[in-house]
């Protein structure tokens, strides 16, 4: 693949664009910040949008339908869910003392419906459109919303719409033992063949011995956020307490656990000078219970890769759960199986490689203490969500996901290998963050696959530059020739923002953030599968500006 001067529109995806893709291309670092704002003039610009953050295309047109069809006022809006926890979960959401006004929701201002289109039921929540900010993170965190492809095959029985007779103002007790039951979706042979395809993933030239897994211990979800969501209510029922992070995670993850019933305990600073581990120790034994530890391996978009041999060592000894999130990192390049009880995938991403469709998975270890309890809680509250035409999408995608990793890997190295020897020469660059390159870098290794005929195992295709000054990161930005915006694991090169974008809002949480490394100053890469000199001939030239900028 080759190289050429971006020519798509602001709004649009990247090529091909569908109608399901999931990216959209924001050039200019000031266009990040304006969709950051909420900026409404940007917004009707969109042409493409990332599902999981609003509902978008097919989504919104079925939310238009579903509107008219149960009489809700023009000042209010509509999500649709397939699980009737849906409903508790908006309120817990919307009444929470974490929204603030202008956008917390009364009671009587939150509205919950039940319809049933041809033979899928939807929990359809209400809500005053001037009061979306307060409600719309239900949709975002979980990500359990229903997915374009879903939304198109229910727009085609849109004549076979009945509404379920059930009707509950916001602030009535609406758990989910007290409405209608669901018609989940049924489990496909995509379903399966995607399982056994992880399967023998995860079986391909294993770190070490372990016992066997089954595609049974592998749970296939709508998102890689919903993999989070569901797996973290599991392990609630299982083993309560405190939920850990380590180092730097997702945003909407991060947002999840913040607001965990049981408490939130996070340590920023992962690298190899800090104290993490001993930190940690100490926490646990004044906590005394904790419920479960999560890592991203490596983290997003710092690119750390805490000790996960220690980590195991802690949870054995105290007796608490390790979730591995192996997104960045991917099933091929490493094997955190021997130091996770449970490890969290967004199949969004490098598995599914085309940036038109999502979906996530959650893999039990056997081999883990836990399991036993795990499997169990999984056998009474899993239900599939995960629409089969988006199963069968992501199967056909992921068939090359060896050859396209491959080409990831090499490309994400060669530049982090070429922007080290630009820090040599005092460019602009200060650092740059790549497993390869970071002081945490063996304990990376430590889990790399070993290699094979068939595939050598890499670095992922993530990393991030730290620029010395915010001008000259913007200039970089600016004059970077690849498309901008949010997705890790396309066909094509994306750049991002990322920090800015994402937290810069918050002031006092960008501060927070900043101190374990999180910079204003910072991009994000995430290679695609153009010709290695031709992109990094692309950022040499962005770095002309940058340098341009810093008078060097």
């Amino acid at each position: 693949m080759t190289a050429t001067r971006i020519t798509t529109e602001l709004g649009h995806s990247i090529p091909p664009e569908g109608p399901h893709t999931i990216t959209y291309h924001l050039p200019g670092w000031d266009n990040a910040i304006a969709f950051r704002n909420g900026d409404q003039a940007l917004f009707q610009r969109l042409v493409s949008a990332y599902p999981r953050l609003t509902p978008f295309g097919f989504v919104k047109e079925l939310a238009t339908v579903l509107h008219q069809k149960l009489g809700f006022s023009s000042a209010y809006g509509c999500l649709s869910f397939l699980h009737p926890a849906a409903f508790s979960m908006a309120q817990t959401f919307a009444f929470s003392d974490l929204r603030k006004p202008p956008h917390k929701l009364e009671p009587a201002e939150l509205l919950f419906r039940i319809v049933d289109v041809c033979r899928v039921r939807l929990y359809c929540v209400g809500f005053p459109l001037a009061k979306r900010p307060g409600i719309i993170g239900v949709w975002q965190s979980p990500g359990v919303g229903i997915s374009s492809r879903l939304a198109a095959h229910l727009l085609k029985q849109g004549d076979e719409i009945d509404v379920v007779p059930f009707d509950a103002a916001g602030g009535d007790d609406v758990t989910a033992a007290t409405l209608p039951p669901p018609t989940y979706l049924p489990q496909t042979i995509a379903h399966e063949q995607v399982r056994q395809h992880i399967l023998s993933l995860l079986n391909r030239a294993p770190v070490s011995c372990h016992e066997t897994l089954k595609s049974e211990d592998i749970y296939l979800y709508p998102t890689g956020m919903a993999a989070i969501y569901r797996t973290h209510h599991a392990i609630m029922r299982v083993h309560q307490g405190p939920v850990v992070a380590l180092g730097a995670m997702f945003d909407a993850t991060f947002q999840l656990f913040h607001e965990a019933p049981d408490g939130f305990k996070h340590f920023g600073p992962c690298d190899a000078r800090s104290d993490v581990m001993e930190e940690l120790e100490a926490y646990v034994k004044t906590q005394k219970v904790v419920s479960y530890v999560f890592v991203e391996f490596p983290s997003n978009p710092l690119l750390i890769s805490v000790d996960l041999m220690r980590l195991r060592e802690l949870a054995d000894q105290y007796s608490f759960i390790v979730v591995v999130d192996d997104t960045i990192g991917s099933f091929c390049n490493i094997d955190v199986l021997p130091a996770a009880d449970i490890i969290i995938t967004s199949l969004t991403k490098s598995f599914s490689g085309y940036a038109n469709v999502m979906g996530g998975s959650s893999i039990l270890n056997p081999s883990s203490s836990f399991y036993s309890a795990l499997k169990d809680i999984h056998r009474d509250t899993f239900h599939n969500e995960y629409f089969a035409g988006d199963a069968e999408q992501l199967l056909a995608n992921s068939a090359d996901y060896l050859a396209r990793s491959t080409i990831l890997n090499r490309n994400a190295k060669a530049l982090a290998d070429y922007l080290q020897t630009r820090i040599r020469t005092e460019s602009a660059i200060t650092k740059v963050l790549y497993p390869s390159v970071s002081d945490t870098a063996p304990n990376y290794e430590a889990f790399m696959r070993p290699p094979t005929e068939s595939f050598v195992p890499g670095y992922g295709c993530l990393l991030s530059i730290d620029f010395a000054s915010f001008d000259a990161a913007r200039a970089f930005y600016d004059g970077l020739d690849v498309h901008k915006g949010p997705h890790l694991g396309a066909p094509l090169t994306l750049a991002m923002n990322f920090n800015d974008w994402v937290l810069g809002k918050d002031e006092e949480a960008f501060w927070y953030h900043m101190g374990y490394g999180m910079r204003r100053e910072q991009v994000r890469i995430a290679v695609g599968l153009e010709e290695v000199g031709e992109l990094v001939g692309v950022v040499e030239a962005a770095l002309r500006a940058a340098d341009e900028k810093m008078g060097r």
